[in-house]
């Protein structure tokens, strides 16, 4: 076998770099395509043509006799052999490249699953249940281990997968809420038409162009105005969760809402039906594109929670689980996996399977409510990694990855070493697809990994959730991440933009990123912070690239009802007795841990403030919906209490300089007062609390959504003493 290069000048001309080749006879050569990345700009196209030469020994009768399509190459001078080559090379061209055209233009399907684990497939380690389509899937194409999304939270996951660009770049930083919450989180309602798609870019090509399940990128709640998936490339769409356009809603509630928006059809169902249609709209979509090229999107709700499983479906996994959580969750994910499996057969009964260029993935990590800590752990599984849903630890956001193209991927494949990232996944088909893309993309064309050749990617991968952009974090305080990381070879680092919660990992030897090594090597910390800080100013985010690194701190103990209740140490100085906040520390319990209040449970919090500031937050826990605040607005002590989304605030006089004695209390009533240095200053009776606080509890700070009067996160600035919690009917 030799390969010759040809440098494509013009359509009409090739000059061919060519090698005499003594002895040898010219039996087959084959179009391979471009070297260099169609996801650059270039002006010169290089090519290259595989050419099969065999000694005569080895060819067959009918190849040494056929003089027509076999060329003798021993007996030709250099200049006169290069000539007959060229004018056998261009025999072969027009079929070579009607066949290369079609292999450049792979109809594609991207399957992106909602809340899904990198443990939740059985083959990448499910431990109590099959996915046996999920896994066929896997058999017959490539594996990659070392696959990230770049946001753990959907509507920032989707728009970097979407566009090919880091989300920060679209103001989608966090899950897209109404417009109050997106303003409050500086946040766009949508993402801009404007933005780079894979779909524009296909749908430009000459592809027909769909997108059937979840959306989350903008429309819905009382974003009324944002453009229809239409506007981003998409011929056909049918959306469900978060968007406009038809779609398919199976709250009742959420119909009415749905309704009143308009900008297309709703659909009421039932929550076990929503991936049948969506899959019966993706075949439907393919059979009709047969003849191709076509490029759909399956993006189902499930596995997001709640799960709600076709009834009667869960029960046979009783014998799997004791908890009903899981086992539904179990049901919904076999469900899931019939209907991939639908999906797949239908490809390959069409005969598209060698045609068909087959990407499934997830989001981000499974569910990590704290409520649900309460009765067991969550369902989903992560592997060996550290975090979930909600977390820039690798639970988070390290997803299953799998890539199918028969015939072209090899089968059975799995790549342990090469990194690639949602953001890629844009450039990527475009290069296979044979698309130019000439934006400027943050991700890189990884086609070679797809294609069995693993290598490393030539730059970092980054990430940003958190504060101030995201409310949402992990029920468990080991789960909870800094707001930026970067990966780089086998290392990632973590920080805040202040420099606090400096942690480092080599993640080929602590892939549970259990052993921070930021003490033991701080100039490579130093280094990926510079990097992080260079990164994150392209982006538009905030970050102290002066500030001290500074490693996480110890939990601090806090009194309530004779036990001790330890906080997570966000940068507070102190011990039980007393604290000190600097305006951007605060301390934090989860709320799975946090002793329960509602149903006439009775609560008490005391303690001295020495405020440096005339408002922040002294204390929080829970939101809008449920929760109490206890905070200083401009010198007034005030007590916040939320019920059913109704709150009531008692307010104190403006307090002197100096230290202040405040005890709060709701009692089994309902009733609730305010005492400020020993004296009444307020009562409401504001009923009792139904539900649990969903939040966890926040001295110094409420960085969720705030509970109080106030815009979050509202940091506190002095110090608090003897501080206590007491619940006399709590547990």
């Amino acid at each position: 076998m030799a390969s010759w290069l040809c440098e494509q000048i013009d359509p009409e001309w090739l000059a061919l770099v060519v090698q005499r080749c003594n002895g040898l006879y010219l039996t087959h050569a084959r179009f391979m395509g471009p070297l260099r990345s169609l996801a650059r700009p270039r002006k010169l196209n290089r090519w290259r043509v595989m050419v099969e030469a065999r000694s005569p020994k080895y060819l067959k009768p009918g190849q040494r006799d056929a003089s027509a399509k076999c060329v003798r190459l021993s007996t030709m001078k250099p200049f006169v052999f290069a000539i007959v080559f060229l004018f056998s090379v261009l025999t072969f061209w027009r079929s070579a490249s009607a066949s290369e055209a079609r292999r450049e233009k792979p109809n594609v399907v991207v399957i992106f699953i909602d809340d899904m684990g990198f443990a939740d497939p059985s083959c990448f380690g499910n431990p109590l249940v099959k996915t046996p389509h999920i896994d066929k899937l896997a058999a017959e194409g490539i594996k990659l281990t070392n696959f990230y999304v770049n946001s753990p939270i959907c509507s920032a996951s989707r728009v970097a997968l979407t566009t090919g660009q880091y989300q920060g770049r679209w103001k989608i930083h966090s899950f897209l809420n109404t417009r109050a919450g997106n303003a409050n989180r500086g946040m766009a309602n949508y993402l801009d038409p404007a933005a780079p798609t894979t779909a524009k870019k296909l749908q430009a090509a000459g592809y027909a162009t769909a997108h059937f399940g979840k959306w989350h990128m903008g429309g819905g709640r009382d974003v009324d105005d944002a453009p229809l998936p239409q506007a981003y490339g998409f011929d056909e769409s049918l959306v469900s969760f978060e968007g406009l356009g038809d779609r398919i809603i199976s709250n009742p509630k959420g119909v009415e809402r749905a309704r009143a928006l308009g900008h297309g059809k709703v659909t009421p169902c039932k929550r076990w039906e929503r991936m049948q249609i969506q899959t019966e709209r993706t075949i439907d979509f393919i059979r009709r594109h047969r003849d191709g090229p076509f490029y759909v999107r399956l993006f189902p709700n499930d596995v997001h929670d709640a799960h709600v499983p076709l009834p009667g479906s869960a029960d046979k996994f009783k014998d799997v689980s004791d908890d009903p959580y899981v086992r539904n969750f179990f049901a919904v994910l076999e469900a899931m996996d019939e209907q991939i499996g639908r999906v797949i057969a239908t490809i390959d009964a069409l005969g598209l399977g060698e045609k068909t260029l087959v990407l499934f993935t997830s989001d981000n990590g499974p569910t990590d409510w704290p409520r649900k800590y309460r009765t067991g752990p969550p369902a989903g599984f992560t592997g060996p990694y550290r975090g979930r849903k909600w977390s820039l630890f690798e639970g988070g956001i390290r997803m299953p990855f799998i890539a199918r193209w028969t015939g072209t991927i090899p089968a059975g494949g799995e790549d342990t070493t090469s990194v690639m990232a949602a953001i890629d996944v844009s450039p990527t088909i475009c290069r296979l697809a044979g698309v130019p893309v000439e934006d400027e993309l943050d991700g890189l064309d990884r086609s070679e990994v797809l294609l069995g050749k693993p290598s490393r990617r030539a730059e970092p991968v980054f990430w940003q959730y958190g504060h101030p952009h995201a409310i949402l974090k992990g029920g468990k305080p080991e789960h909870q991440s800094p707001t930026f990381a970067v990966r780089e070879g086998r290392w990632k680092f973590l920080i805040n933009p202040d420099g606090t919660e400096a942690q480092l990992f080599d993640l080929e030897a602590d892939q549970g990123e259990a052993k921070n090594l930021f003490s033991k090597d701080p100039d490579r910390a130093a280094a990926m912070s510079t990097r992080i800080a260079q990164w994150a100013q392209d982006v538009g985010f905030s970050f102290d690239a002066q500030a001290p690194l500074v490693a996480p701190q110890p939990t601090i103990a806090i009194l309530a009802s004779n036990q001790l209740l330890r906080f997570v140490n966000h940068h507070v100085q102190g011990d039980t007795r007393a604290v000190r906040l600097n305006g951007k520390a605060w301390l934090e319990l989860p709320a799975f841990r946090a002793p329960k209040v509602a149903h006439g449970r009775a609560l008490q919090m005391k303690g001295t403030i020495r405020p440096t500031t005339a408002s922040g937050v002294i204390l929080a826990h829970g939101d809008q919906r449920t929760g109490y605040s206890v905070y200083l607005d401009d010198g007034h002590l005030c007590f916040a209490m939320c019920v059913e989304g109704q709150r009531s605030v008692i307010r104190a006089a403006k307090a002197a300089a100096g230290s202040t004695q405040f005890e709060a209390n709701w009692n089994a009533r309902g009733e609730a007062f305010l005492k400020v240095n020993g004296k009444l200053v307020g009562r409401s009776a504001v009923g009792m609390m139904r539900h649990e606080p969903r939040e966890s509890i926040q001295i110094g700070a409420d960085l969720g959504e705030p509970v109080g009067d106030y815009v979050g996160p509202n940091y506190f600035s002095g110090s608090l003493e003897e501080l206590t919690y007491k619940y006399p009917n709590g547990s």
